[in-house]
């Protein structure tokens, strides 16, 4: 017996593109699909709500895809993740472990977001970007290009992190801060403000770097 079922006779269109409501097994009415394709008949994945799966995007596993969230393109969202609120995951994204998108936020072109990271708010990842471990994005910041988030890392407020940045250890960027290039972040150390880490640079320790301070080149700051 299948999983669940498209009703035809329950549609919506979207970019152009008809959906049809799932219907679970036990009658429940779910989210919507383009096709069968997008949502696994095996394992207790489920779409529900106002949810939107479409193009060649991918939902199995035990991932879970509710509220107004939209996953489109070739993205894929699978063991355990879950994207909810009006989240929006396309391109060839990827989503998976214990990760959430949820809220405004996208993740979008070759990103990876798995682990137990979190992205929330109006948040942005792109690019080749990865967020894992227990690493957050939220606010309005943004993590694009090759950069890596990972381990107890915040990244908020308008922060940008870009290029082929590191970002790691217990390390928080905030403010309208920039770190880029091949710049690195990590132990207890905080940037903020318009401060800009860029180059080979490299921050760590318990510093604390705000205003428009600029760290570059391969500079090496311990607090």
């Amino acid at each position: 017996m299948k999983k669940y079922i498209l009703r035809k006779d329950l549609t919506i269109e979207v970019n152009k593109v008809t959906l049809y409501r799932i219907e679970y097994a036990n009658k429940s009415l779910g989210g919507y699909l383009e096709s069968e394709n997008n949502l696994s008949q095996k394992g207790t994945c489920t779409v529900s709500d106002e949810a939107r799966i479409y193009g060649q995007a991918r939902v199995y596993g035990q991932a879970r895809v509710y509220g107004q969230a939209e996953v489109s393109g070739q993205a894929r969202i699978y063991g355990e993740a879950w994207i909810c609120r009006e989240a929006k995951i396309y391109g060839e994204a990827r989503i998976y472990g214990l990760a959430g998108v949820s809220e405004n936020a996208q993740v979008y072109g070759q990103a990876r977001v798995y682990d137990k990271a979190k992205l929330c708010g109006e948040a942005e990842v792109s690019g080749e970007a990865r967020i894992f471990d227990e690493a957050q994005v939220y606010d309005k910041a943004e993590v694009s290009g090759e950069a890596r988030i990972c381990g107890e890392a915040r990244i908020c407020g308008e922060a940008q992190v870009s290029e082929n940045a590191q970002v790691y250890g217990q390390a928080r960027i905030y403010g309208q801060a920039r770190i880029y290039n091949e710049a690195s972040i990590y132990g207890h150390a905080q940037v903020s403000g318009q401060a800009q880490v860029y180059d080979q640079a490299r921050i760590l320790g318990e510093t604390i770097v705000s205003g428009q301070t600029q760290f570059f080149n391969d500079i090496h700051v311990f607090g």
